[in-house]
């Protein structure tokens, strides 16, 4: 058993990538810089659609830390520090004001209900803000991280095995199945030699494309047709074998 740590690194338009030890995989992601904004105290990607600032992305552990909020996916941030925040770029000079070590309040609207979360502003790590996520995995080769299906894929005994979901990255047409720990038969029509082919395979195709999936666990099998959607910005995922 090993423990492998997700970093999610929001980066702008023109970057350079860091070198990558042999134990690290980076991939691309995209959001749009003018429409999204990574919130690292409440490890939350924020994005303005349909006239509302909402959390797109969420990630850490199930649980909240002991004295620190939490945003949940598909709140609607309305204010923060006592400013109404209507766009991103409001939200961003908002929050860009706000010294390091002082504190952060954000007015939340959740279903019905309207509240605060308190977070003590800190400083924006090197390289950028991101998000982790830990978690432990088999022994063996690292997982694909495949953003189309929103998992990490792993080679076992011969198939292509969707070892974990990630919620905050799955596409919305995917959240409705349980797709963990089924086995990839066929995606588009072949059989996928392993999950590297099934990473690049998905990868090449344009977005707006048709892709079909069949899946399999214990006799159950599932057959799943969604279109691959549009990017939106620039952020890598990268994995590290500790």
């Amino acid at each position: 058993m090993k423990s492998l740590k997700l970093s999610v690194l929001i980066l702008p338009l023109f970057f350079f990538f860091p070198s990558l030890s042999e134990a690290q995989q980076m991939q691309r992601m995209e959001f749009d810089a003018s429409t999204s904004m990574m919130l690292q105290e409440f490890q939350a990607m924020l994005v303005f659609e349909n006239d509302e600032i909402a959390v797109r992305m969420r990630m850490g552990g199930g649980e909240a830390e002991e004295g620190v909020d939490r945003l949940e996916q598909g709140d609607v941030i309305l204010m923060m520090n006592g400013k109404r925040a209507t766009d991103i770029e409001t939200l961003r000079s908002i929050y860009e004001s706000v010294e390091a070590d002082q504190e952060i309040k954000i007015g939340v609207r959740r279903g019905n209900e309207r509240f605060i979360l308190n977070a003590i502003k800190g400083d924006v790590p090197e390289g950028g803000p991101r998000m982790m996520m830990t978690f432990d995995t088999d022994d063996g080769p690292p997982p694909a991280i495949v953003p189309e299906l929103g998992a990490m894929l792993a080679d076992r005994d011969g198939s292509v095995v969707l070892e974990r979901v990630i919620p905050p990255i799955q596409p919305e047409e995917l959240k409705a199945f349980e797709i963990e720990g089924y086995t990839i038969k066929e995606l588009n029509g072949d059989k996928p030699e392993n999950a590297d082919q099934v990473r690049q395979t998905l990868e090449a195709l344009e977005v707006g494309a048709e892709i079909s999936i069949t899946l399999e666990k214990d006799g159950d099998e599932k057959n799943i047709v969604f279109t691959k959607q549009e990017p939106r910005g620039a952020f890598s995922i990268s994995t590290d074998n500790n």
